[in-house]
C-alpha cells in the first residue's frame, strides 16, 4: 500500500492536520536565512556596535551602556536612546518606542524596561548589518539570554502575588524569542511579512488537499480499455520507429550535455573561474529542435483542441518536476535544521532546470506554430530569425537587461520551428554535401559570434547539420541494446537526474567544492529508487466530453504559473531569494506558483475546471505575493490580472461545443502519443 493510498484512507481532519504540520515545519525551517557572519574584518563602526552589544549583555550599576553606542547610531537608525535604571539597579539604554511583542505585551509584571533594552540591542545588530558587516551569532544569543534573565529577575522583584505564573509567562516569552532567533539563524533581525508567509503556507495546504481529494474521485481501473473500443480510448503505438528513436535520442543527448555544461559552469563559478570552452556543451538549440519534432507529431495525432492537448502534453512534465522540487524542499529543510550549509549545492541542483520552464512555453506555442508551419512554411522561421537579430541589436546597443531572456524564448521557438521541417521530412531531403558545407561554414562563425546568446543561432545551425549527418549511423546503433538505456531515460528523466545529482554530490564533496556533507549522498541513493517508482507509475484520466473556455483558460494559466515556478527556483534556489526578470521570488512563492500551475493543468485535463472551486482557489493563491512588505508593481499587476481571470472563470457559462479527445489512457512519455495511421508527414492544422 502506497503512502498516498494510506493517507487517502485516513479521516479528512487527520489528513488536514498532517499536511498542515508538514507544510508548517518545512516552511519554518526552509525560511531560515544564511549565517550573518561573513568572516570579513570589522570596521570601526561595527567594532563599536560589537562593544555596545557586550555592554548591553553585561549591564552594571555604574556604567552607562549608552556611552558605548557608535557616534552615528542615532542618526542611522532614527532612534533616540535614553538611559534608565532597571528594577535590579543596573543602568540600561532603552528605546522609548519599544516594548514586548508577546501576546500579553509588557504584562502586569511590567517587562517594559527589559524589552526596550532588548529592542535597542536588536537595533545594534541591524546597524552593523547596514554598515556592511553583520555581527556573529554570539551577539544575538547574548542579547536574548540577557532578556530571558531580566524577565525572570522582574518576576522576583515584582511578583504581584503570582511569581510562579510570572516565571511561566517569562519562560514562554524567552522560548518564543529564541525560536524566532533560531529560525533567523541568529543573524540580524528582519521585518518579515508574517501574514504573507502564513497565508502562503495555507495556500500550499489547500492546493495539496484539493489535489489529493481529486485523486480519490479519479480512481479508475488499472487496466487500459480494450483497443476495439475506439470511442473510449486513443490507441498507443510507435510511429516510424527509426525517426522516433533518433529524435528521442537527440532530445536526451542535448539535455545531458546541457545539464553537464550547467554543472561545470556552476562549479567553475564556485572556484572563481570561467572556462572558455563551455559553449561547446550548450546543446539548447538541439534540444528545442528535437522537441519541435516531438511536439508537432503529437499535435498532428491529437483530435481535440488547444486545452486538451497542452494539458496532456505538459502534465507528464510538471508532475515529476513538482515531486522532485518537494523532495528537495524536505531534504534541504532537514539539512537546514542541522545548520548544514547547502546554498551552493542548492544552486547546483536548480540551475539546470531553466530549460524546462522555456520548454513549457514552447509546448504551449506549438498549436499556433504548427498553423504557421502549414500556411507560412518559409516565412515563419525567417521572421523569427529576424526578430532574434532585432532583439540582439537592441540588447547590445542599449541597456536592455531583459533582452537576453526575450532572445532565449524567441530562439527556442525558432529552433522548434526548424524542428517541424525535420518532422515533416523536409530536412531529410537535403544532401549530405550541403549539410557538411553548411556545418563547415559555421565553425569560423562560432569564433566571431562567441558571445552568448548570439552564438546560439549559429551553434544551432551547426548542431542541426551534425545531427542530420549522424542520423543514419546513430539510428543503426539504436537498433541494438542501446535503445533500452535511452528508453529508460526517456520514461524516467527526473530519476536519472536525481541519480546524476547523487554522483555530482559525491564528486564535489570529495573535492571540497561545496560544504554539503559527503554522507548526504548515501541518503540520496535509496531516494532514487523510491522516486523511480513514483515516476514510473502511470496515471489515468477520464475522457472529457467537451473542451470549454475554462479548459483553455486553465491550461494557459497553468503553463504560465508552472513556468514561473520552475524558473523561480532556478533564480532563488531552495533557500534564497532572487529576481526573475522583474519579479522578486522566494522559495515559498515559487512553490505556490508551481503547485498552482500543476493544479490548473490537472483540472483542465480532468474537466474539473468547469466548477467554481479551482478558480476560487486560484484567486486565493495569487494573494500571498501581494502581501509582501513592499510588493513591486510587476508583482501586483501579474497577480491582480490572474485574480481577475480567475473571477471570470468562476462565473457560470453555457456549455461549449468544442470536442475533446482525452481518453482513459496512461500518460507515459509524449513519444507514445501518436495515433494509429497518422503518417510522419501528416499536414498540420
Amino acid at each position: 500500500m502506497g503512502a498516498r493510498t494510506l493517507l487517502l484512507r485516513l479521516p479528512a481532519w487527520f489528513r488536514f492536520t498532517v499536511i498542515t504540520l508538514a507544510v508548517f515545519v518545512c516552511g519554518v525551517i526552509a525560511s531560515r536565512p544564511a549565517n550573518g557572519d561573513d568572516g570579513v574584518p570589522q570596521n570601526g563602526d561595527v567594532v563599536a556596535a560589537a562593544n555596545a552589544v557586550k555592554a548591553f549583555a553585561a549591564p552594571s550599576a555604574t556604567h552607562d551602556p549608552r556611552l558605548n553606542l557608535p557616534s552615528d547610531f542615532a542618526r542611522e537608525t532614527g532612534r533616540n536612546p535614553k538611559t534608565v535604571q532597571a528594577p535590579d539597579g543596573t543602568l540600561r539604554a532603552v528605546d522609548a518606542g519599544g516594548g514586548c511583542s508577546g501576546p500579553a505585551g509588557d504584562t502586569e509584571w511590567d517587562f517594559s524596561t527589559a524589552c526596550r533594552a532588548h529592542d535597542l540591542g536588536y537595533d545594534l545588530l541591524r546597524y552593523a548589518e547596514h554598515k556592511g558587516h553583520p555581527l556573529g551569532q554570539d551577539a544575538r544569543k547574548a542579547l536574548d539570554d540577557r532578556l530571558a534573565a531580566d524577565l525572570h529577575t522582574q518576576c522576583r522583584v515584582n511578583p504581584r502575588s503570582a511569581e510562579q505564573t510570572c516565571h511561566a509567562v517569562a519562560e514562554t516569552y524567552a522560548m518564543g524569542l529564541k525560536f524566532n532567533s533560531w529560525r533567523q539563524r541568529w543573524g540580524p533581525p528582519g521585518h518579515e511579512p508574517v501574514v504573507a508567509w502564513a497565508f502562503g503556507s495555507a495556500i500550499v495546504v489547500f492546493l495539496l488537499l484539493a489535489r489529493l481529494h481529486g485523486r480519490r474521485r479519479e480512481d479508475l481501473p488499472r487496466s487500459l480499455p480494450a483497443q476495439g473500443s475506439a470511442a473510449n480510448s486513443l490507441p498507443l503505438v510507435q510511429a516510424d520507429a527509426e525517426q522516433d528513436r533518433y529524435a528521442t535520442f537527440l532530445r536526451l543527448l542535448s539535455v545531458a550535455l546541457l545539464v553537464l555544461g550547467e554543472t561545470v559552469a556552476t562549479l567553475a563559478h564556485l572556484r572563481g573561474s570561467s572556462p572558455p570552452w563551455l559553449w561547446a556543451l550548450q546543446a539548447v538549440p538541439l534540444f528545442f529542435f528535437a522537441g519541435g519534432h516531438a511536439n508537432l507529431r503529437s499535435w498532428q495525432a491529437h483530435e481535440g483542441g488547444f486545452g486538451c492537448w497542452v494539458s496532456s502534453r505538459t502534465s507528464w512534465l510538471l508532475r515529476p518536476v513538482l515531486a522532485f522540487v518537494l523532495l528537495w524542499v524536505v531534504l534541504f529543510a532537514a539539512l537546514n535544521l542541522l545548520d548544514v550549509k547547502v546554498e551552493a549545492y542548492s544552486r547546483l541542483i536548480t540551475h539546470p532546470l531553466w530549460f524546462l520552464g522555456v520548454y513549457l512555453l514552447a509546448v504551449a506555442a506549438t498549436p499556433a506554430a504548427a498553423w504557421l508551419h502549414q500556411h507560412f512554411r518559409r516565412a515563419a522561421p525567417f521572421v523569427l530569425m529576424l526578430l532574434t537579430l532585432t532583439v540582439e541589436v537592441a540588447r547590445t546597443s542599449t541597456d536592455w537587461k531583459t533582452g537576453g531572456y526575450v532572445n532565449l524564448i524567441v530562439g527556442a521557438l525558432l529552433m522548434q520551428q526548424i524542428g517541424f521541417f525535420y518532422a515533416d521530412g523536409t530536412l531529410q531531403k537535403v544532401s549530405r554535401r550541403v549539410l557538411a558545407a553548411l556545418g563547415a561554414i559555421t565553425l569560423p562563425a562560432l569564433v566571431f559570434f562567441s558571445d552568448y546568446p548570439r552564438s546560439m543561432m549559429v551553434l544551432g545551425v551547426a548542431q542541426v547539420c551534425l545531427a542530420l549527418l549522424a542520423r543514419g549511423r546513430v539510428t543503426a546503433w539504436l537498433e541494438g541494446r542501446s535503445w533500452h538505456v535511452v528508453n529508460f531515460a526517456r520514461r524516467a528523466p527526473m530519476t536519472v537526474y536525481l541519480a546524476y545529482l547523487a554522483g555530482v554530490g559525491a564528486v564535489v564533496g570529495l573535492l571540497g567544492l561545496t560544504q554539503a556533507p559527503i554522507w548526504f549522498v548515501f541518503v540520496l541513493l535509496p531516494l532514487v529508487l523510491l522516486f523511480h517508482r513514483f515516476e514510473a507509475r502511470k496515471v489515468r484520466f477520464p475522457r472529457l466530453s467537451h473542451e470549454s473556455h475554462r479548459t483553455r483558460l486553465a491550461t494557459a494559466m497553468g503553463v504560465v504559473f508552472g513556468t514561473l515556478g520552475v524558473l523561480g527556483f532556478v533564480v532563488s534556489g531552495f533557500l534564497g531569494e532572487g529576481v526573475l526578470v522583474l519579479l522578486p521570488v522566494d522559495p515559498l512563492q515559487n512553490l505556490i506558483h508551481l503547485l498552482l500551475g500543476w493544479y490548473l493543468i490537472h483540472t483542465a485535463r480532468t474537466g474539473s475546471c468547469d466548477t467554481r472551486l479551482p478558480w476560487l482557489l486560484t484567486a486565493l493563491a495569487c494573494v500571498p505575493p501581494m502581501l509582501a512588505l513592499d510588493p513591486t508593481p510587476p508583482v501586483v499587476v501579474l497577480h491582480a490580472a490572474a485574480i481577475a481571470l480567475a473571477v471570470l472563470g468562476a462565473i457560470p457559462r453555457s456549455r461549449p461545443r468544442t470536442p475533446a479527445a482525452t481518453a482513459v489512457v496512461a500518460t507515459p512519455s509524449p513519444d507514445d502519443l501518436v495515433a494509429v495511421g497518422v503518417p510522419a508527414t501528416a499536414p498540420t492544422r
